[in-house]
């Protein structure tokens, strides 16, 4: 089954969303900002929740949420990117490798200033490229799934033709062509889907299962582009005290992290 509509997950890092921080005085001069976002990115890449639970005053089950949703949100741009339409199971192979890159992710939280509308923060991140501009590593699996599946689908249809031959007492002729139009080549293609569906070879699953495979072969040797980007973060302090930030800052940090497009 295809999942198109889990790219609706993206809409999750979407909009402004209110930081929650402990040891907070009423005047609000003491805010650790870096050490939060160190916390929250910990949780988030690496699944370290500890720090995090408490600062943020949550849960570990909710912490751990922060892990998942950006594993996920990884998932889906990989997929968006490159124009995979994966199976719920091959969408969580996919979602494995992620979560193993991700756990590999190099970024240094800087120190908070505070400026006139609240905070300013800067993290440097050494982006990971193994997923980076591959679209003709992608292209070339799309092709060979193509080529493989075609292939394999011809010698099973030729010998389905001869069984059904000998069967009926025919001789069968493999040279042999019949016209046929091409609303009847489309209804015969799915008709051979539906009656031999444990012989006939879907393109589209093969493709993605090579490219499953292309991703797990990439966690045994991660690569970083080496040179460091530096992402800033503004963010926002409310006359109540509350600290606001655009969570498409976020989703940059995390695109810049994981690298699919240079």
């Amino acid at each position: 089954m295809r999942n198109p509509w889990k790219r609706a997950a993206l809409a999750l890092f979407t909009g402004v969303c209110a930081l929650t921080l402990t040891g907070c005085s009423s005047s609000f001069g003491d805010y650790d900002v870096s050490g939060y976002f160190q916390a929250l990115l910990d949780s988030s890449y690496k699944n370290q929740n500890e720090n995090y639970m408490t600062v943020a005053a949550t849960t570990e089950e909710d912490a751990q949420q922060n892990n998942v949703t950006t594993v996920q949100n990884a998932a889906v741009n990989f997929c968006n990117t490159y124009s995979i339409s994966p199976s719920d199971e091959q969408l969580a192979q996919i979602e494995e490798v992620m979560q193993q890159m991700l756990a590999q992710a190099n970024y240094l939280v800087k120190d908070e200033q505070k400026v006139e509308t609240g905070y300013y923060l800067e993290v440097e991140i050494d982006p990971i490229v193994n997923f980076s501009d591959i679209d003709d590593e992608i292209q070339k699996l799309r092709s060979e799934a193509k080529e493989e599946a075609s292939q394999a689908n011809e010698e099973s249809s030729s010998s389905q033709e001869e069984e059904d031959s000998y069967l009926s007492g025919e001789e069968y002729d493999p040279w042999a062509e019949e016209e046929t139009s091409e609303e009847e080549e489309t209804q015969l293609e799915s008709s051979q889907t539906q009656e031999d569906g444990d012989t006939y070879v879907d393109a589209n699953d093969l493709f993605v299962e090579k490219v499953v495979e292309f991703c797990q072969q990439q966690t045994s040797s991660i690569r970083y582009s080496g040179q460091p980007i530096t992402i800033s973060l503004d963010i926002r302090q409310t006359d109540q005290g509350e600290l606001q930030l655009d969570t498409n800052q976020l989703d940059t940090i995390d695109r810049t992290v994981l690298q699919f497009q240079s």
